[in-house]
């Protein structure tokens, strides 16, 4: 597994990342950077995280267990002295692994009702919060693109909602481009904002 040294601004001169394919053992990390990113509950309501949390690490493991050909989580971990998560994975040199980011590549349809040719389909891009803006999102990217390269494919899809400015900015900012904008009817916040779908064009050399 090649570590890749991060771009970190300060944050850990001695930074570095790797990315590989999610194992069972990896869920509670990564439903737990899932939660933190998707999820932003007021103080009061903080005692649902572990219920969501359990939600997700549970759907996670079905996927993970389902070993579809054509589905890939993949999880990016960085090597640290301290055990911050309590995570049990080490590197030769005794360093912790800890999980701060992950995505989902799969093929889907375009919609249910769709007749249209699956496609490779991204989903659950997060970055833990205090690992952000040191590109490990456009390195997940860069990997699910790969994926699908490996399964016969040069485009790849994703969402995203158009009040996600960030989101945007990173996708824009790694050559996706608005194909369709459709309506959403709401989130468990009632965010009514667009939602916003977004193609890139791959190929073995970008």
């Amino acid at each position: 597994m090649v570590l890749k040294s991060l771009d970190n601004h300060g944050v850990d001169d001695n930074l570095q990342l790797t990315i590989s394919s999610a194992a069972i053992e990896d869920t509670k990390e990564v439903s737990r950077v899932l939660t933190k990113s998707f999820y932003s509950l007021p103080e009061f309501a903080s005692w649902v995280y572990p219920f969501l949390q359990f939600t997700i690490s549970e759907d996670l493991r079905y996927r993970l267990r389902s070993r579809s050909p054509h589905y890939r989580c993949l999880v990016a971990k960085i090597a640290t002295p301290n055990n911050v998560f309590g995570q049990n994975d080490t590197t030769q040199d005794g360093l912790s692994l800890i999980v701060v980011g992950t995505i989902e590549i799969a093929l889907r349809s375009p919609s249910l009702w769709s007749t249209c040719p699956q496609h490779p389909y991204i989903s659950n891009l997060a970055v833990h919060q205090n690992y952000r803006r040191l590109g490990i999102g456009s390195q997940l990217l860069a990997e699910c693109e790969q994926v699908a390269l490996e399964w016969g494919y040069h485009e790849t899809h994703l969402h995203v909602l158009d009040s996600n400015d960030s989101a945007k900015q990173l996708y824009c900012h790694n050559g996706y481009q608005i194909s369709q904008i459709e309506a959403n009817w709401g989130s468990l916040w009632f965010d009514y904002s667009p939602r916003l779908f977004l193609k890139k064009q791959i190929s073995v050399n970008s």
